[in-house]
């Protein structure tokens, strides 16, 4: 078995985020969706799960969730496949009721922007171009 990510982020409202989710373009995992969770598969080996705050909560032996109003837990970054892909997800994540925070830019090699999901927690999106002209490691 290869090694897979699942992140495991909570939400108030797991109805309201799966409808985002799917609106962004997150391809739905049915065989990992129950009453508990709802899943997403970001890429064959990284997938999110969406836990009503109450289930988080038990899952972290009821340690305090972070308010995301008042603080950045955790920026989760999106590598994609082009710059176009970036402006797609950006425009799908505001249309179903995403936050912008902050607007395309355009680093050289890498290209990207982030919003917040309803409920806070913040997306990465990023294009980073293949180049040769990558720093020697010693």
């Amino acid at each position: 078995m290869r090694r897979q990510l699942l992140i495991n982020i909570p939400v108030s409202d797991p109805k309201k985020s799966k409808r985002f989710f799917e609106e962004v373009g997150f391809s739905l995992n049915k065989e990992l969706t129950d009453e508990q969770a709802t899943c997403f598969d970001i890429d064959d080996n990284i997938k999110i799960a969406l836990l009503p705050i109450d289930h988080f909560m038990s899952a972290i032996n009821n340690h305090e969730v972070a308010d995301t109003s008042k603080c950045n837990e955790v920026l989760l970054s999106i590598g994609v496949t082009g710059r176009e892909e970036v402006d797609i997800i950006m425009t799908k994540a505001i249309a179903a009721g995403g936050n912008k925070l902050s607007e395309p830019t355009d680093y050289g090699s890498i290209y990207g922007a982030t919003f917040a999901d309803p409920d806070g927690h913040q997306w990465n999106i990023y294009y980073m171009e293949p180049t040769k002209n990558l720093p020697k490691r010693p």
